[in-house]
């Protein structure tokens, strides 16, 4: 039973009682829409290929599209034609041979034409404003280059307001004079002259010559010169059987470093995950090596973990797959990695991994998904790991929820035999939903949180013995000016506003609230007409707000572009017979 008097007794003493700080209990609860892939069904909802993502707003119309490369699963040679999924109003539309046919060279048709690609990565190649991108390609004997080698598709922007698509041009990537076996691909600036470079993770199994990886870089122009030998060591490069690679800053110094990994191809092969250290005082050229790991990783994914700013790390492995957080720098800049930690459960070989925000409480989860990108078999299953947060900085914990018979997040099954996850917002409200490429099929989930932002702050109780929750629903674009703040576990009757700051904060009990404030200064109120409000017999209250009038300071605040603002409703309350206040949680929205 909750002490509800002990709660009235400790605010108003004045106790700071401090909220759970984003470890929300709320999780991801995702729905099955097939409608939303419009295509054969071969390339689509029937698709039984290697399947591989990447995900751009491509025609800039405010829509995140979809890249497919597919091919035959495993080690083989089997080709197989791309496609490219353009995003329709929520509708992923394939218009592979509208928009991604044309190319420089004879005979060849674009995505139409089969090859053996196994991965994608996207990145504005001339800085034209436009979004182009380049694949990986695999195992292609006796194929001539524009089929054996990566390709790099460049966006024509528009021409009297008419998206053009894209054009493959063969020359804009090097010959290495026989195939290549590259399997991961990864896109950056790492000279710092704001034109992206790139790099390939390469596995020897089955190569004529053993390229290791490689690092291409641009020229201004979205040309590219393999520069691996004079910008980095051949320790730097080695890999026997290279499945990923990443382009981040690891060590915070400003200039992006190179991750990778590298299984065991062969006996005796290298096994590791490495960082090399882009060098800040000569930007572009790589002066440290570090290893992290040495199991047996096939596949890596940075990201932010524990809500510090700086970027930790997952492993996919042949065994326990693994995470590793980020502790700041060593005495030599190089990263000062926490202990290789292991998932709570794991059925061996793990592939694709993304370490994303599933259900916007700024702790990301960690995704694995379970078809080894060699050895045959789809028996294994998608892992999604909650990330229930922990402290700021600190340990995480990382947790497959159960959902019935399953584990992953509400309304997921068992998604056996996965390639690839694509995660991006289809339906533009806001949130992550998933599209996901099997060996069965693919198959789309929308998130149905329905709401924008993260939850930075979770409520105290109130007389109702819950806690008061906002939700920010509408256009996370601020140019459409449709914002809607909702409040419930309301006590019903009573009377409360919305507040508004550009900073989050954290003030215990003002005025003696039962609750605590976590906005900070300036802070605004809606206290227009209509938008003092009550709350209803089931708990709730909820006003259409102006974000071109937001009421902060002398004169009201017009919210843009890129603009961060926080949110949380304050509302009177009863305990006792004794009247005090309370404050929901807390929504930061950065819009768009």
């Amino acid at each position: 039973m909750i002490n509800m008097k002990a709660l009235y007794l400790a605010a108003a003493c004045g106790l700071s009682l401090t909220p759970a700080w984003a470890q929300s209990v709320d999780w991801a609860e995702f729905t099955r829409d097939d409608s939303r892939i419009s295509a054969g069904n071969a390339v689509g909802l029937g698709d039984v290929r290697e399947k591989d993502y990447a995900t751009g707003d491509f025609d800039r119309d405010g829509w995140i599209d979809l890249i497919c490369v597919r091919k035959q699963p495993f080690t083989t040679t089997g080709r197989y034609r791309n496609v490219l999924f353009m995003n329709r109003n929520g509708v992923l539309t394939d218009e592979s041979a509208l928009h991604a046919a044309t190319t420089d060279v004879p005979g060849d048709s674009g995505f139409l034409t089969p090859t053996n690609d196994r991965d994608v990565a996207v990145g504005d190649f001339d800085q034209d404003g436009w979004l182009d991108f380049v694949t990986a390609t695999t195992f292609s004997p006796g194929q001539p280059k524009a089929i054996s080698h990566p390709r790099i598709y460049m966006n024509l922007g528009e021409v009297g307001g008419v998206w053009q698509g894209f054009f493959h041009q063969e020359a804009r990537i090097p010959d290495w004079g026989t195939y290549p076996n590259m399997c991961g691909v990864a896109v950056g600036d790492v000279t710092g002259d704001g034109y992206p470079d790139i790099y390939f993770s390469h596995y020897e199994q089955q190569a004529q010559v053993d390229l290791n990886d490689r690092l291409l870089i641009n020229d201004g122009a979205g040309f590219f010169t393999d520069e691996s030998s004079a910008r980095m060591t051949p320790a730097m490069r080695g890999s026997s059987f290279g499945t990923s690679a990443v382009i981040d800053d690891m060590n915070g110094d400003g200039v992006q470093d190179v991750i990778s990994v590298s299984g065991s191809g062969q006996t005796g092969g290298l096994t590791r995950s490495s960082i090399a250290y882009n060098n800040s005082n000569n930007e572009g050229f790589f002066n440290t090596l570090q290893e992290p790991y040495s199991g047996a990783p096939y596949h890596v994914a940075t990201g932010d973990l524990n809500a510090d700013g700086r970027p930790d790390m997952i492993l996919s492995d042949d065994e326990e797959d693994r995470y590793l957080l980020n502790e700041g720098n060593d005495v030599f800049g190089r990263v000062d990695w926490g202990p290789a930690r292991i998932f709570n459960t794991d059925d061996g070989f793990g592939s694709n991994n993304y370490i994303v925000d599933l259900n916007g409480d700024d702790f990301a989860e960690a995704i694995i998904c379970d078809v080894d990108v060699d050895l045959g078999g789809c028996d294994r299953r998608l892992h999604i790991y909650h990330n229930r947060g922990g402290t700021v900085g600190g340990f995480v914990s990382l947790v497959e929820e159960r959902s019935g018979s399953t584990y992953g997040a509400r309304g997921l099954p068992a998604l056996r035999g996965t390639h690839d996850v694509a995660i991006f917002d289809i339906d533009n409200d806001g949130d992550r939903d998933m599209v996901v490429g099997r060996c069965s099929g693919t198959r789309v989930y929308l998130n149905e949180r329905n709401a924008l932002g993260v939850d930075y702050c979770e409520a105290m109780l109130n007389s109702t013995g819950q806690s008061a929750r906002l939700r920010v629903e509408g256009s996370p674009y601020a140019a459409s000016n449709d914002v809607t703040l909702r409040a419930d576990r309301l006590p019903p009757g009573q009377f409360g506003i919305f507040l508004v700051s550009p900073d989050r904060g954290f003030v215990p009990n003002p005025g003696n609230s039962a609750g605590n404030l976590c906005l900070g200064a300036p802070l605004g109120r809606f206290v227009g007409p209509g938008q003092i409000v009550a709350a209803s017999a089931a708990g709730e209250f909820s006003v259409a707000i102006d974000l071109t009038t937001l009421p902060l300071g002398s004169s009201p605040v017009m919210a843009e572009a890129g603009d961060t603002f926080s949110f949380t409703a304050w509302f009177r309350d009863s305990i006792f017979g004794i009247a005090t206040s309370n404050f929901t949680s807390a929504t930061s929205v950065t819009f768009r």
